[in-house]
């Protein structure tokens, strides 16, 4: 067995009262245990951040950033990138929930793959609840024109969401990608498109279609209330990601 490296796993929130909690408990109770758990608030009005604190009191592993001032999601992940202390790292939305062997899963893939930038696994998207421990994941290599299509087409098992996926902290930041604190919605998918694209990460990644990470459906999140100004910004995303890949593929 490898001896267990650091990995820095950044939680973010903002009103998330009634999930966070279950969030943290599903980071908590990871089979992996070496992690720096940053959790990263961003102004919540609510009762998110005693549910944080409860956690936090619990697990000396995490470590608690409080925006007084509300920021926006592309910011705090901006935040959490210049947080990275570990080899690794890795996102999570702070209602979603993770198997218990979501982070050893992929920590266990660039182990065992040093030429390796980034592994994805597969997720789920619906009501509350953690997925169950998948008995033996394949994982799969795939060029950068293939990775790039993963996370640019809708729909496809690698997806554009940041979350279900681990880095390889040194190439991550070598490649100096940041998120563009100017969008509200797809910051995420544009992020993950540069990253690919980005010749400071691996030629090939690692993908598995096995469900390690539940996103929960919240009806008030900005998937299911942004307006029709921000889906125009949100196409017009689509755009600058498709020149990206021209390059590419």
């Amino acid at each position: 067995m490898y001896k267990e490296p650091l990995v820095t796993v950044a939680v973010l929130s903002h009103n998330l009262e009634g999930y966070i909690g279950h969030s943290l408990k599903t980071v908590n109770k990871q089979t992996y245990k070496n992690m720096d758990i940053v959790i990263l608030d961003d102004a919540s009005s609510d009762d998110t951040m005693s549910e944080i604190n409860h956690w936090a009191a619990r697990d000396d592993r995490m470590r608690v950033i409080k925006n007084n001032k509300r920021k926006g999601v592309a910011a705090v992940r901006n935040q959490a990138l210049n947080q990275i202390r570990g080899k690794y790292f890795i996102f999570v939305d702070g209602d979603d929930q993770l198997a218990p062997s979501f982070v050893e899963t992929l920590v266990g893939a660039l182990e065992e793959n040093p030429d390796i930038s980034i592994a994805s696994v597969g997720f789920s998207w619906g009501a509350s609840g953690a997925p169950k421990k998948a008995h033996e994941v394949k994982f799969r290599k795939i060029d950068r024109a293939g990775m790039f299509e993963g996370v640019t087409h809708r729909g496809h098992v690698i997806s554009g969401m940041v979350w279900n996926k681990i880095y390889r902290s040194a190439d991550l930041l070598d490649s100096k990608v940041r998120f563009d604190e100017t969008l509200e919605l797809a910051e995420d998918h544009l992020w993950i498109a540069q990253v690919v694209a980005s010749k400071a990460m691996s030629e090939y990644s690692l993908f598995a279609t096995d469900v390690l990470y539940n996103k929960v459906s919240r009806s008030t999140s900005i998937i299911h209330t942004a307006s029709h100004a921000l889906r125009e910004r949100e196409r017009e995303i689509d755009q600058q990601i498709a020149r990206i890949g021209d390059d590419i593929i």
